[in-house]
């Protein structure tokens, strides 16, 4: 394991996409968020993609060939595509492997191995790695500081999962309650149904020492409802549209003055 971390965000290294071959991608995309898909024209169009080295259709073709959706269940397939992607230093094909080879699913199980598919991964950019690691750092390592940097840096990538995992460390661990809520506010509007409840719960029921606010609950938990009928919806403007209210205790921010109010820039939080 590493003992130090750069930042790199995946979309500096993975490979350009051919605009051709993603017109068939985003083709399949909007097939497979049909009613009744037709799996097999899915996969027809990802393979096409597939044959002009796009890596997302590569990732999402061997998902198929796992769940046996329009086509016959083949884990070697999916196994071939992930290398594909290996050999192409996309930072989704070593964490793709790192997660095979753990399970030891149509590979050697190897934990050496899969946790340096998992480290290349990071170091490439992947906010799926970057999640985990500092999810091992943080509760396995017991080294906070350079776990909540992984989270922080796959936060920054726009990654739902990661602002939920860094929300609630700042919660847990760090008990920096407007911090937390500032990341579960974030995943929230990127589609993170789960965050959304947690803020609902906590102006509903007073919860980390803040006051009931039933109308914010009201508004955040219509919000849930959004996500639930639509996984895809995203709230880029829900800071300003559904702001929250300072910490009673710990202000906006509970290592700063509690009169220090945030400003809008990255380096806020």
């Amino acid at each position: 394991m590493a003992d130090e971390f750069k930042c790199v965000h995946e979309k500096d290294t993975a490979p350009p996409l051919d605009p051709v071959a993603d017109a068939w991608f985003q083709q399949a995309r909007t097939i497979s968020k049909e009613r009744l898909p037709d799996w097999g024209q899915v996969a027809q169009l990802y393979q096409k993609a597939v044959e002009k080295d796009h890596w997302k259709a590569m990732h999402n073709l061997a998902e198929l060939y796992l769940r046996e959706e329009g086509v016959a269940k083949d884990t070697n397939e999916a196994i071939d595509l992930y290398l594909k992607m290996v050999k192409l230093n996309v930072p989704l094909g070593y964490y793709d492997m790192s997660v095979m080879v753990r399970r030891g699913v149509g590979v050697v199980q190897s934990d050496q191995d899969a946790t340096l598919y998992l480290l290349r991964a990071a170091d490439l950019g992947s906010p799926h790695a970057q999640t985990h690691l500092g999810n091992i750092y943080i509760y396995d390592l017991k080294k906070n500081k350079l776990g909540a940097s992984y989270l922080r840096c796959a936060a920054k990538q726009d990654f739902p999962e990661a602002n939920y995992e860094l929300a609630a460390y700042h919660k847990i661990l760090d008990q920096n309650y407007p911090v937390a809520m500032h990341y579960y506010q974030r995943a929230a509007a990127l589609g993170h149904s789960m965050s959304t409840l947690v803020i609902e719960h906590a102006f509903r029921q007073g919860e980390f020492g803040y006051e009931k606010d039933e109308r914010l609950a009201d508004a955040y938990g219509k919000i849930f409802d959004q996500i639930s009928e639509n996984p895809d919806i995203r709230f880029p403007s829900l800071a300003s549209d559904l702001p929250l209210p300072p910490h009673p205790i710990q202000g906006y921010h509970g290592d700063k003055d509690i009169n220090w109010k945030p400003t809008g820039r990255a380096d806020d939080y």
